[in-house]
């Protein structure tokens, strides 16, 4: 009788439909849809044509250049900054590249800059990195590139330097106020959000193209990153020292100074890492718009198709990236070791700095006097055999693995991409509208399909729906293949502490390498198409997916791993039914950084035939009469960008928030 109460009181549980199943008949319906409409409002644009919001862009930015001189805003502020950053950027190239008036080298000749970089990794870490930065530094200038390499290193100091000066004092604020990271944090995730290439052209809009207005463009892509870890790191600073110090007396400067900032001091360093390093990434595309360095070389190769030289400034930059690297790494693990040095230690480690100056010293000295120590020996030259190696070795791999490559590009631009394009792009756009909002609503939720249906509405608003979904379509594609081959590693490492050991320094300098730098092998294997820019996004945004995806596997509970072995479960059955699921967070999260990765190489994709926005932006970037073109194009990615995280955002919020 009880037991029939019960049931009675228990209400029925509702059946719903699985949302894989309500997923597949949007897509159908869509798919009929666009078949039967195909071509149809599809608000396409030619090339030359200017839509509205272009056009009034391109009147604006024409009256802009002609009033520079009597605008007040550029009189007091936009020149006089101008002006301070280019002479900060000549003065250090003065230092390392460029030679001084009246005289035929810079300040310091090519072996005082190797004895310097030697000496101040050696103060902040130890001599075996000190060796290593010089082996470096010596491999750059073999390559033939020292001067362009040292353009880019006077670049690099420049933008990071002045990122830290402006980004550290951010946040320490927003570490320690609350309204401060309010403040901040809208602004980090659009910094985020924004591919590179979308910087340039309003920077040189306002700046000019030259030294400064690349300086400022790669601060703008820096800065959020020493924010970010600055506030993480006062923020992370255990809560029983903190209120110790109070119950002392101690003030808040004493407090940040002495007990805050010394405990947070390896992840600012680890800031310092990053912003250096997101520096040389973004001062390799800055060449766009004036920076002198390495970036040229490598753009040079890509509108020329020569693998080889391509192949030889890539490696120059990879070589840098190396070396910053290891060397601020190096440095956190010094400011890791809690050990006090003996007093022994200590005299020894001020003997050899002793010794180690005055070498410096000494170096500084012979390279201001004689040519072999000013100019980097032309002997000293390995670049032909390493470009004729490159070049052997595209042209072998395409001979020898042509069918594989071209197969590969075949299969996946008429199994997935020419469709998917064609569905985005030759159905009417409200159609396509309503179909992105359905799913968004579907992932996310009503806030996501409110936020999409506003984004959506903006990008038609600009005129160039046709192009955003080309963009969109590749977007899609690369991160699909991203995520079935980061998954398929990340598990992998997850499982298994010898992949993570073998697979860690790939992924580790996966993330180093400037994206510009993956175009040009993916350019000698695929041609100038489509699927070069997917497979260069595939490459460069594989390793973080990796990362997250294998961080999610590891921390499933054990036990939960256990129960699942001790039913009988096969290491398959354990992969999906129990670490898959479990890992789900990190797997939305993956995908996340996934889509903003692939977003991110796909415009630059432009370069290597991709189209879409991405073209449009370099289009407008080297045709003065379709400037305005490009800034739209610019707000397009944008607006695209931040669809795509909103989406991705509120997914992993709806599969986080518990069930009622």
């Amino acid at each position: 009788m009880s037991s029939i109460v019960e049931q009675e009181l228990i209400p029925e549980a509702k059946k719903t439909i699985p949302r894989g199943w309500i997923f597949a008949g949007i897509i159908v319906v869509w798919a009929i849809i666009g078949k039967i409409m195909n071509g149809k409002y599809t608000l396409a644009v030619n090339l030359a044509d200017q839509t509205k919001m272009s056009a009034s862009i391109n009147d604006w930015a024409n009256h802009l250049g002609q009033n520079r001189q009597s605008n007040p805003f550029f009189v007091y502020f936009i020149t006089p900054v101008r002006e301070f950053i280019s002479g900060l950027v000549d003065f250090i190239r003065s230092v390392i590249s460029v030679p001084l008036a009246h005289s035929s080298i810079p300040m310091l000749g090519w072996l005082g800059i190797f004895a310097v970089i030697g000496f101040i990794v050696f103060i902040t870490s130890n001599f075996r990195q000190s060796l290593f930065a010089m082996a470096m530094i010596f491999s750059v200038g073999a390559l033939g590139l020292w001067t362009q390499s040292m353009d880019s290193l006077a670049l690099v100091l420049t933008a990071a330097i002045l990122s830290l000066i402006i980004g550290i004092p951010v946040g320490i604020w927003a570490g320690l106020s609350d309204r401060g990271l309010a403040v901040v944090t809208p602004i980090l995730d659009l910094a985020q959000i924004l591919p590179t290439l979308v910087y340039l052209a309003p920077v040189a809009l306002f700046f000019l193209i030259g030294p400064a207005a690349a300086t400022i463009a790669t601060m703008i892509y820096t800065i959020p990153i020493s924010i970010r870890l600055t506030a993480f790191g006062i923020r992370g600073v255990p809560k029983s020292p903190v209120e110790a110090s109070v119950s002392m007396g101690t003030t808040k400067w004493q407090l940040l100074r002495h007990v805050q900032l010394p405990m947070a001091s390896r992840t600012i360093v680890l800031g310092i890492n990053q912003t250096t390093l997101a520096a040389l990434s973004f001062a390799v595309i800055a060449t766009l718009i004036g920076a002198p360095g390495l970036g040229d070389p490598v753009v040079q190769a890509l509108v020329l198709r020569n693998v080889g030289d391509g192949a030889v400034a890539g490696l120059a930059v990879v070589l840098i990236a190396i070396m910053f690297d290891r060397s601020t790494s190096a440095t956190l693990k010094k400011q890791g070791i809690y050990v006090p040095p003996s007093e022994k230690a200590i005299r020894n480690r001020r003997i050899g700095i002793g010794i180690f100056g005055a070498i410096t010293v000494a170096a500084i000295v012979v390279s201001r006097q004689f040519k072999w120590a000013a100019f980097f020996p032309e002997s000293i030259n390995v670049s032909k055999p390493i470009a004729d190696f490159a070049d052997k070795f595209t042209s072998g791999a395409v001979d020898h693995f042509g069918f594989a490559t071209t197969g590969l590009n075949t299969l996946i631009t008429e199994t997935i991409l020419n469709p998917l394009e064609s569905l985005l792009t030759g159905t009417p756009w409200f159609i396509t509208s309503l179909a992105i909002v359905a799913i968004s609503f579907l992932l996310g939720g009503a806030r996501s399909a409110i936020v999409t249906t506003i984004l959506l509405l903006a990008i038609v608003s600009t005129g160039l729906w046709q192009d955003t979904m080309v963009t969109f379509t590749q977007t899609i594609v690369a991160t699909l293949l991203t995520m079935i081959i980061g998954v398929i590693l990340g598990v992998w490492i997850g499982r298994s502490e010898r992949a993570d050991k073998v697979l860690r320094p790939f992924l580790d300098a996966g993330q180093v390498l400037p994206a510009f730098v993956y175009l040009i092998p993916m350019l000698g294997f695929f041609g100038p198409s489509r699927f070069t820019g997917i497979a260069t996004g595939i490459i460069y945004s594989i390793p973080i997916v990796v990362k997250i995806v294998g961080q999610g596997i590891r921390e499933v509970p054990v036990n939960m791993n256990e129960a699942a072995i001790s039913a009988g479960s096969t290491k398959w059955q354990q992969i999906t039914k129990v670490q898959l699921p479990a890992a789900k967070n990190s797997l939305l999260l993956a995908t996340n950084q996934g889509l903003i990765f692939v977003l991110a190489v796909i415009v630059i994709g432009g370069f290597v035939g991709s189209g879409g926005l991405g073209y449009l932006v370099l289009v407008g970037q080297s045709k003065v009469e379709m400037t305005g073109k490009g800034l739209v194009a610019g707000l397009a990615i944008l607006l695209l960008g931040v669809m795509i995280d909103r989406i991705a955002q509120y997914t992993v919020r709806r599969n986080s928030a518990p069930k009622q």
